[in-house]
């Protein structure tokens, strides 16, 4: 019985010492970068009225959190952390201030079958550009979104890249209707390549049937989008295709462009995005590690039409990634153990307070020992000095 009162809710997992000062640690890395790139951080409620949600879009039904409050409104513990700084934006600034850039770390919730890096409970880091439409904006997140992954302590990945008007300008000159349409869209979101090209097939259109069943292929560098820009008609992939490429040239100026590649079947969500979208991923995990994009049409349904650019990086993933490619520790070290013998227990405390004073990370013996008992100590501490102090 006292056995079954101790498990943790399903989802959920305790964080262990040593892990949880390496992730601290790393956490405070990816900070430090988005503050250098001039963002600031922003703490939002754990939980918000759903019908924020609601409004914004973001709400996933079969996976949020919701409980009833006193007043008989739904609460919902937030799910992702665009929706909750958008509100704050919206209602706590000032939106003739100009571009505001914003930063998190926080915990959010859903409620999913568990998978290695993802519980019900799991923490992203990630930025949000509000306030610019334009492609500069594009490249400075994907810039930033690599280097804050080089920061974490990644050193191999990639960044898939693709655009929502591409695909939304195909679908449109293929004439479907609007049930075919939404097949075709749960198709490229599953890459079901055999079912998108019988689905081209009833297109009569023959360039746009032709790259709808290519689709899932279209991936390779700047040199493919001028390549598809001679074959594509509709002026949406047109321009989406002009602006990859507008933003792929800046990026070269912020010397990123070898973590980048271009995707153009990625679309990660037809409804919410509405212009570059991206997904990061390493060689150890086959799930995406960092993710996002160009959101213009979400702040208008707060009361305050607003362009939007951002990302969020799984920072569970990425310290799975980071484990699997041997270069996540989870034991936590010290800078001196400062041990004492009877009588010396004052002088013990100064030493470590001063060493403190000095920035070293410090354990002090609790009890009085031998130098020998001190020895055979320190490394089961974990120090890198002994400190023996008469």
């Amino acid at each position: 019985m006292t056995r079954n009162l101790l498990q943790i809710p399903y989802g959920t997992k305790d964080i262990l010492p040593g892990e949880a000062r390496m992730k601290r640690n790393m956490e405070d890395r990816i900070a430090k970068n988005f503050l250098a790139w001039g963002y600031d951080e922003a703490i939002t409620p754990t939980f918000e009225y759903a019908d924020t949600f609601d409004l914004s879009g973001a709400d996933l039904p079969d996976e949020s959190m919701k409980f009833l409050g006193r007043d008989n409104r739904t609460f919902m513990l937030r799910s992702e952390m665009t929706t909750p700084l958008a509100r704050m934006v919206v209602t706590r600034m000032s939106p003739v201030e100009g571009v505001k850039r914003l930063f998190y770390i926080a915990n959010v919730f859903r409620h999913e079958e568990t998978q290695a890096g993802r519980q019900c409970e799991f923490c992203q880091a990630g930025v949000e550009l509000f306030g610019e439409a334009n492609a500069q904006a594009d490249a400075e997140v994907l810039a930033l979104a690599v280097q804050s992954l080089k920061a974490a302590g990644l050193g191999h990945f990639i960044l898939s890249i693709g655009h929502s008007g591409f695909i939304n300008g195909l679908l449109e000159d293929a004439e479907l209707t609007p049930a075919q349409t939404e097949r075709v869209k749960q198709m490229i979101l599953s890459h079901n390549s055999v079912a998108l090209e019988k689905a081209a097939d009833v297109i009569s259109f023959e360039p746009v049937q032709k790259m709808l069943k290519q689709l899932l292929y279209l991936q390779g560098g700047p040199d493919m989008l001028r390549n598809l820009h001679k074959h594509a008609s509709n002026p949406k992939s047109q321009e989406a295709l002009d602006n990859l490429l507008e933003i792929y040239s800046l990026c070269e100026a912020y010397g990123v462009t070898e973590y980048l590649s271009f995707d153009l079947s990625l679309i990660r969500n037809f409804d919410y995005y509405t212009g570059m979208v991206f997904e990061a991923y390493g060689p150890q995990i086959g799930f995406n590690i960092c993710g996002g994009g160009r959101y213009d049409t979400m702040m208008a349904k707060f009361g305050s039409p607003m362009p939007a650019t951002g990302f969020a990086m799984g920072i569970d993933r990425i310290i799975l990634a980071l484990r699997r490619e041997g270069r996540f520790k989870d034991q936590s070290t010290w800078d001196m153990y400062v041990a004492w013998p009877e009588g010396s227990e004052k002088k013990a405390i100064a030493k470590a307070m001063q060493l403190r004073g000095d920035g070293r990370t410090v354990k002090v013996a609790t009890s009085p020992m031998s130098y020998e008992e001190a020895a055979g100590a320190c490394p089961m501490n974990r120090c890198e000095a002994l400190v023996y102090v008469k």
